[in-house]
């Protein structure tokens, strides 16, 4: 509720600035449309290879429409920031139903032919989309067309995308699964009856399926509260992160890019890095800019591209989906590096650290995305087995000779005992979690939802004996 407040606040000075913009500059002002703009296509004769007769286009967002006719408005909000732009073929789709849809409402509230009477029906000479930041108020603009220019950009960017989704038969498994209506019926669907065994206790029963990763287990396993704001309500305060967590997703950003090369190269045979092979999207400051080249120095002596034989598979970043049938799960995992050699398949996790790994805690149980690799490997998720599988982990320091691999074997039973113990103590209460509570720690230092959790605040506010005053715990680094 806190969090809609601040967004709603936001929301109506932005508009107001915009609307006293648009007066100075002439243009009529815009009041909302409350009906959904909705274009359709005329009757088919005979259905098409999907088996439909007529296909409607929608917008999603706030519609404004000026009395006349002339302008139509829409904005479309962020959860974070407000998107600087958005590719070619979606603002092509959503001017074309701005600027020819009707209000119409939709189909399952439908009582009486729908209404286009409450707008002025006909086309608008302009069209106007602007997108939203609720964390921030941000505002950008992202067209301002008038008809021939919409109907120009339609034809080249989106119809032939619009044609692509709607003739396209191909599968790829992935959060989409989420929401699918047919995956009982899907063969390209892994399932992984029992992924860690039966369950402890009884899970109840939802009624919309769910999807969970190794990150939302770490977020659960920390605090319920802070899983349910980030992951399920997907919120930010955008306060920046932690100096190692955006070394850690420059370093991660020129691997993936490395890695991604085609035909695959080892990084042994490139050049050392230096200040112009960082990425200008993960700008670093000096002194972090060398510790990042110094790691990724340190990644040349131990790339899993190195020796490659030509022919074998590299997937970069490539999403693994399986799918507890008993549960009604579905199982994210993104792998920073999956490749095959001489048949088996290799699953590389890397992780950029100051300091060395903590031996007095399991290797799995410090990265269950590690024991969830382990997991899928074991139920068949990859498609070759256990055995012919492995799982590393790559830890990058910025000391010469510092950084290192360590190796797990999913095949080996005790592994995957140990394996099943750590995501069933991380999922299990997850799952069945109904009231997501706080669980205040040093961990809300870094928390980007705190701002709307009053016992993350709370705690924050109590001085604690011994707390430097520029004491600081380090956010969870997903990326790396």
């Amino acid at each position: 509720m806190a969090w809609t407040i601040q967004a709603f606040e936001r929301y109506v000075a932005a508009r107001t600035r915009e609307q006293d913009a648009a007066l100075a500059a002439g243009l009529p002002p815009t009041v909302p449309v409350p009906l959904d703009w909705t274009l359709r296509t005329a009757l088919r004769e005979h259905p098409d290879d999907r088996g439909a007769r007529q296909y409607e286009h929608k917008t999603w967002g706030r519609q404004y429409a000026s009395a006349d006719g002339t302008v139509r408005d829409l904005w479309i909000p962020s959860f974070g920031r407000a998107k600087t732009d958005r590719p070619a073929a979606e603002k092509a789709a959503i001017a074309h139903v701005v600027a020819l849809g009707q209000p119409a409402r939709r189909r399952a509230r439908l009582a009486h032919p729908p209404e286009t009477s409450l707008v002025n029906p006909t086309p608008p000479e302009r069209v106007r989309v602007f997108d939203f930041g609720c964390a921030d108020g941000s505002v950008t603009p992202l067209l301002d067309w008038g008809p021939d220019t919409v109907r120009d950009l339609f034809r080249r960017d989106a119809a032939p995308a619009f044609i692509a989704a709607a003739t396209g038969t191909g599968v790829r498994p992935g959060a989409g699964c989420v929401g699918c209506k047919v995956i009982g019926h899907c063969a390209h669907l892994p399932r992984t009856p029992e992924l860690w065994g039966p369950p402890r206790a009884p899970v109840p029963p939802r009624a919309a399926r769910r999807s969970i990763s190794a990150w939302d287990l770490r977020l659960h396993g920390e605090c319920p509260a802070q899983y349910h704001l980030a992951r399920q309500l997907r919120l930010n305060d955008l306060t920046p992160e932690n100096s190692g967590a955006r070394r850690g997703r420059a370093v991660d950003a020129v691997l993936n890019a490395r890695h991604a090369q085609s035909p695959p190269r080892s990084c042994r045979v490139l050049p050392p890095a230096c200040e112009s092979t960082l990425s200008p999207a993960h700008p670093l400051e000096e002194p972090l800019a060398r510790s990042a080249l110094r790691m990724l120095d340190e990644h040349r002596a131990l790339c899993p591209l190195d020796g490659l034989a030509p022919g074998e598979k590299v997937l970069t970043q490539h999403r693994v989906t399986a799918y507890i049938p008993e549960l009604d799960v579905v199982v994210l995992a993104v792998p920073d590096l999956l490749h095959t050699r001489r048949g088996r398949w290799i699953w590389r996790e890397t992780k950029t650290s100051a300091s060395p790994l903590w031996e007095g805690r399991p290797l799995l149980r410090s990265f269950p995305q590690l024991a969830l690799a382990v997991l899928l490997f074991d139920k068949g998720a990859l498609g070759d087995g256990a055995r012919r599988g492995r799982v590393e982990l790559e830890h990058l320091r910025e000391g010469a000779g510092e950084s290192g691999l360590e190796a797990i074997d999913p095949g080996h039973r005790a592994t995957v005992a140990e394996a099943r113990e750590v995501i069933a103590d991380l999922a299990e209460p997850l799952l069945r979690d109904t009231s997501y509570e706080a669980r205040p720690g040093r961990h809300c230092l870094g928390c980007q939802v705190r701002t709307w959790c009053e016992p993350g605040i709370a705690y924050t506010a109590e001085p604690r004996p011994g707390a430097a005053v520029c004491d600081v715990v380090p956010r969870p680094e997903e990326a790396t």
